[in-house]
This record gives structure tokens, sequence and C-alpha cells, in this order.
């Protein structure tokens, strides 16, 4: 999932207008349809290690979160790979001698060629907390089940998966690369027996509509992020319009879970939500200020690249 970097310079450049903006916690909260807050890591823990990798998977399991929320893209050999761009990222990914890797589709190349780069040498420049890992390699989605799966049976902790599938920003994805990715997604779902603790998310709404086809028993999540006007018209307690568009949309789709950006989330949000059958899960939430207004609103989870603040925030304060 993406975290649109001038989103969170649109919502401190407008600060001033906060007290427009509804306060959550003037107004009673809705019901959760959760008996506990869902707290997520958001790529494992982008903040604190590089980004769907097994050590950033391990960073949240260090902080008990509950959910492992990762993306995925089909390869050439149609394997499902842990990565969030459909193309090879030179900020996050270099070859193993330390030389500049060159943009590429990920439908051009194997599982193999791509586990042949080295993914946890460079530091996200966005993230100055986040500790490089030399040598990390990218995981298939069989693999991250089996390390994690290892983990489980001996620590006995249990975690659930939110496993995002991800497609060219320009919207070009056919439906027949949809259909082979949901497909694939869910064969490896079920092999692993976890279904009763997965969740399919997707800003491509066709996702949605294959899995709940291929396995409904698969929770689905239905992911939206506002342009970049939209999202200065929430931030100043507008837009509204937008939200029952959103809400419409995400129901109309069978979603279990609607995840926005976290502009979208007013206490009238979150009700009219649960009043649909749906939690409300936003993205991508990185400072305590907005953790404790989400909590406040009554939102079922939250997603953040920090799940050392997650759990120091909102776990043992709310």
């Amino acid at each position: 999932m993406k975290l649109i970097l001038s989103f969170s310079k649109l919502y401190m450049a407008v600060s001033f207008f906060s007290l427009l903006v509804v306060n959550c916690a003037t107004v009673e909260a809705p019901n959760r349809l959760r008996k506990d807050i869902d707290l997520q890591g958001h790529r494992g823990a982008r903040g604190l290690k590089p980004e769907n990798t097994w050590p950033a998977f391990e960073e949240a399991i260090k902080y008990k979160m509950v959910t492992l929320e990762l993306d995925t893209v089909l390869t050439k050999d149609k394997r499902v790979v842990i990565h969030h761009d459909s193309d090879t990222n030179p900020v996050i990914c270099q070859n193993v001698d330390g030389t500049q890797i060159q943009k590429k589709s990920l439908y051009d190349l194997t599982l193999a060629e791509l586990q042949a780069l080295d993914c946890g040498s460079k530091q996200n420049p966005n993230f100055p907390k986040q500790i490089p890992v030399p040598g990390t390699k990218l995981l298939s989605l069989e693999e991250f089940f089996e390390l994690v799966l290892k983990h489980e049976k001996k620590s006995k902790e249990v975690f659930e998966f939110n496993i995002e599938t991800k497609f060219p920003d320009d919207g070009s994805a056919p439906d027949s690369l949809v259909k082979d990715h949901t497909e694939k997604l869910i064969q490896i779902i079920e092999k692993y027996k976890v279904v009763d603790r997965s969740t399919i998310q997707s800003f491509d709404m066709r996702t949605l509509s294959v899995s709940k086809l291929k396995n409904p028993k698969i929770k689905t999540s239905a992911l939206f992020v506002p342009t970049y006007f939209q999202g200065f018209l929430m931030t100043i307690g507008l837009g509204n319009g937008y939200r029952e568009a959103i809400l419409g949309l995400a129901k109309e789709k069978q979603a279990d879970i609607i995840s926005p950006y976290f502009l979208y989330i007013t206490p009238k949000f979150v009700k009219t939500s649960h009043d649909k059958g749906m939690m409300v899960i936003p993205w991508t939430v990185n400072t305590e200020k907005e953790m404790n207004r989400l909590v406040t609103c009554g939102v079922d989870g939250i997603i953040s690249d920090y799940p050392d603040m997650l759990d120091k925030v909102v776990r043992k304060k709310n």
C-alpha cells in the first residue's frame, strides 16, 4: 500500500484548520466490530526495517502486531513475490555487488532473478529510523508463510495476514492478470490453512470480486486514496460526498473491510460503515496524535509503518 507523501505534507500545511475538523473525542464513538483493535505493521515495519522483508516482519512480530500487512506481485514465472511496486525499485534494492539496479517490470523477471537482488542494504530516505539489513532477499509468499508458521509453532503466537495485490498504477492491468494473481494468492492461503485469518486487500476492486467468487470465506478489504484536492477538502472538514462514494463502492463489492487513507475517517464515516457491516481500518498512520484521534473515532484497526508506536500508543494507552 502506498503512502502518498504529498498528503502528509498537506496534512501539516493546513493544520491551522484543525478546529474545523470533527474531533472524534467530542462525539460518542460507534461500537467496534472487533473486540480488540487490529494493530497492523505496514509492509512489516517499514519505518524500522527494510519494507516487505523478513527483518521487517520480525520487527512487527517483536511488537506483537495483530496482523502482518504485505504487498504482492505476480512474477514472470507466475510466482507470488512480496514486493510493493510492479517495477523494481532502485531506491530500496541494489545488486549484490552494490551497483545500482535499473527499473524493470516484475512481470518480465522470474522469482529467482528478483531474489538475486539485495533489498536490505539501502536505507529508505523517507524513514530515518529504518535500520538497514545488508544482504536481505525478497520473499515468495510461500517462504513468508513457512517462516511465520515456524515462528508460531515455537512461540505459540498466532497472527493474522493482510495481503495486497499490486498492479501498475496506470490501471493497465488486464482482467486476466488480476484473476491469475488473485487466484494464485488464494491457492497459497488455502495451502497453508490460514483462510480464517487472512484478508485480501486491493485498490483494484476486481481483486475483491475474484476473491469473493473463488473463496468467500477469505475476508476482503477495499483500499481507497483521495486525490490531492479531495485530501485538502477533508483536511478542512469538508468532502463528505467523497466519503459516501467510497462507502457505497466498498459495500457494492461486498467488502468486509473498508481501508481508506486516514483523512477519510470521522465518527459518522465509521458509524455508517459499521451499519453496513464493514470494519474500518485506515492507513498509513504514523503520528501519536492521529492514532489517538482514530481510536476515539471507533476504528477497528490501524495500519502504521511504526509497530513500536502502535504498541505504545494504542495498545498500552488505550
